[in-house]
């Protein structure tokens, strides 16, 4: 039977490598919770929102949580389907121009609101809020990660 080896070198590199991915995504995840609280206390200052579930730090986490990974999928699988339906259609005018920019966020907010939101009894959020809250994020979005070139320059067939 062989034994596994393993040299100094390249357990380094491989430790190396999975710190530096763990600290980039305990970092992004930080920045996003951050970022979602400070949402959410803003919407509670403006009386736009009202969160009204509070347990212990555990549940809370669960709770607001499990709202927020279900959203983030549902909106990873519409996206998903869009760029399926633009990679067989590609010349197709829909794909192109405001409208179908302006489609995609009411379309996500619209499945968001009735797969996901109405779920949840302890968050009341309006639907215009929410949709104010997506269009900004898919504005920000498209502005930060525009369409780019492919760069492997494969066809996607």
């Amino acid at each position: 039977m062989k034994r596994f080896k393993i040299h100094g070198r390249s357990l380094l590199s491989i430790v190396m490598i999975t710190a530096i991915v763990l600290i980039s995504g305990i970092t992004f995840l930080l920045m996003v919770a951050f970022g979602l609280y400070g949402l959410s206390r803003i919407l509670i200052y403006l009386q736009l929102a009202e969160f009204t579930y509070n347990q212990s730090m555990i549940d809370n986490l669960f709770y607001y949580g499990s709202y927020i990974v279900s959203g983030y999928f549902l909106l990873l699988v519409i996206e998903f389907i869009i760029d399926e339906l633009k990679k067989r259609n590609p010349e197709h005018s829909f794909f192109k121009g405001a409208k179908y920019h302006i489609f995609i966020v009411f379309m996500n907010t619209t499945f968001f609101y009735l797969f996901v939101h109405l779920n949840y009894e302890h968050i009341r959020i309006n639907y215009f809020v929410i949709l104010i809250v997506i269009g900004i994020l898919y504005a920000l979005t498209e502005f930060f990660y525009p369409e780019s070139e492919n760069l492997n320059h494969k066809d996607d067939d």
